[in-house]
């Protein structure tokens, strides 16, 4: 068991400078309970530490100290403090709601809580010492370094040392000039290769309505930042207990079609009696996986507008509106079209297929609601992924939009037979995200609001960028590329940014 309650960051920082500290908490603590978890958002844990007392406070005891809440209640002795680099998910420790409210008690989640700096810890602290023992020879990129210091503990010293002159030559070789026209580069290392694009789409499975929009399509969605995808698309992972079994999985696709009766069963307007008929079609009911007991049920709310007759020998619904009018009759009838009967809102179908290299079970969806299909408990959150990039901005921050816009532009020109030094993409990733927000490429996003008067108006609409320029009075310094092409003066980078000076010949004295 363990205990997991929100506290405000200024708090948390002063146990971090701490080796141990007594900790005054407002809510009951069981015995035996030895390890806490400290949220600051109220949805991921943070903070990880070791409870190694707990004791009730009582009048007359140690702790009986003039306090300003008086509903303090535990005692507890806190050691071992650390903070978390990836903080934990809430969806990763089984909790009761969807973020914390004061303090809740549960049992380990199937992914191990323990904090997962934890386990990084030795080997972050190698490569910080590798990077910076090399630091004044040449400069290390983190993620070598860690294989680095991996590789130090394993070879012989001498062989080690000739391996890092080989790493610093290859470093130099592929380190960027000062002032280089790194986003000149990086447009023509993508657009290129880009001319090659099929215009096609890519089926899942061979399932005629399951398909995802790849090539030239794609690729212009991610640029210009479309608020939703043209074929919205998720790739759900199980958790390890669920990811082998079929039937596991034929339930959790069942909890995930958005079903409506539309779907299932054929709507009779009957303009006479002024009533609807529902009748299910049992082989649509079967590949839905829905029953008429769920029809029944999804209808149970709708009494304050409608009347519903069940007829359980013939398995139909007559439906009548409260109003007895042809007006109303079509009002209901395009409402219960629309009804849903189970599953996440905005996934429209579900298909499992086992992944040929982990052997795993993976359900792809046509259709995509990231916030409803991580609440469901056999999800493996920390995996499962959608093609929504505008979703992924809403859900999981900036962060986590800017590393889907990186991998899904790499997997497009990937699936394209077409080589692209993630490097490129990576830049492209970074502008459209650095303020905080996902913007396009384009006059609407970045091109449109770039700070020189010139570059705006020669990317397009001139004559509306120079008159509001006018209008408004902004000045133009001409840092830039196309301002400085413009008006006929070499551009501020590469050798156009150095400044030669002549002093003249010293005077003889």
């Amino acid at each position: 068991m363990i205990i997991i309650w929100k506290d405000k960051k200024e708090k948390v920082e002063d146990l971090l400078s701490r080796k141990s500290a007594s900790y005054a908490v407002d809510f009951e603590v069981p015995d035996g309970i030895t390890e806490g978890y400290i949220t600051i958002d109220g949805k991921t844990i943070a903070y990880r530490l070791k409870i190694t007392g707990n004791e009730k406070i009582r009048k007359g005891s140690k702790y009986d100290f003039e306090k300003k809440k008086t509903d303090l209640k535990r005692i507890l002795q806190i050691t071992d403090v650390k903070q978390a680099i990836i903080p934990i998910s809430r969806f990763e420790i089984k909790l009761k709601g969807k973020t914390f409210s004061g303090s809740e008690v549960t049992e380990h989640a199937k992914v191990d809580p323990e904090m997962r700096s934890v386990s990084k810890n030795k080997m972050e602290s190698n490569a910080v010492k590798l990077i910076e023992e090399y630091g004044g020879k040449f400069r290390i990129p983190y993620g070598l370094g860690v294989k680095l210091s991996k590789l130090k503990s394993e070879m012989p010293k001498k062989g080690f040392d000739e391996l890092m002159e080989t790493v610093g030559v290859e470093l130099g070789k592929r380190a960027i000039d000062p002032y280089e026209a790194v986003g000149i580069i990086a447009a023509q290392s993508i657009g290129e290769p880009g001319t090659q694009m099929t215009m096609r789409t890519f089926h899942f499975a061979g399932v005629r309505e399951m398909n995802v929009t790849l090539g030239l399509p794609r690729l212009i969605e991610i640029v210009d930042a479309r608020r939703t995808p043209s074929t919205p698309s998720m790739e759900i992972h199980l958790k390890p207990k669920y990811a082998s079994s079929q039937a596991a999985v034929m339930n959790i696709i069942k909890k995930l079609e958005n079903t409506t009766i539309n779907d299932v069963a054929d709507i009779i307007t009957d303009t006479v009696e002024l009533s609807i008929t529902i009748r299910p079609v049992p082989s649509d009911m079967k590949e839905r996986l829905v029953d008429f007991s769920d029809i029944v049920v999804a209808l149970e709310g709708e009494s304050s507008q409608m009347s519903v007759a069940v007829n359980e020998e013939s398995k139909e619904l007559i439906v009548k509106p409260q109003q007895e009018t042809f007006k109303k009759l079509y009002q209901v009838q395009e409402q219960l079209k629309t009804k849903s009967i189970k599953g996440v809102p905005g996934i429209k179908r579900a298909i499992g297929r086992v992944d040929e290299k982990s052997g795993e079970w993976l359900i792809f969806t046509q259709g995509s609601n990231l916030k409803g299909v991580l609440e469901i408990e056999e999800i493996d959150a920390y995996n499962t992924t959608t093609n929504d990039i505008t979703e992924i901005a809403e859900n999981l921050g900036i962060e986590a939009a800017r590393n889907a816009i990186f991998k899904e532009s790499l997997n497009t020109l990937q699936e394209q037979g077409l080589e692209v030094d993630m490097r490129h993409l990576m830049l492209v990733a970074d502008m459209m995200t650095f303020t905080g927000s996902v913007r396009a490429v384009g006059r609407q996003g970045i091109s449109g609001r770039k700070s020189s008067v010139l570059a705006r108006a020669a990317f397009e609409i001139t004559t509306k960028h120079l008159l509001r320029a006018g209008l408004m009075g902004e000045v133009d310094t001409l840092t830039g590329v196309a301002e400085n092409i413009i008006v006929g003066q070499p551009i501020t980078l590469g050798t156009g940014s150095v400044n030669l000076v002549y002093k003249g010949a010293p005077k003889k004295e």
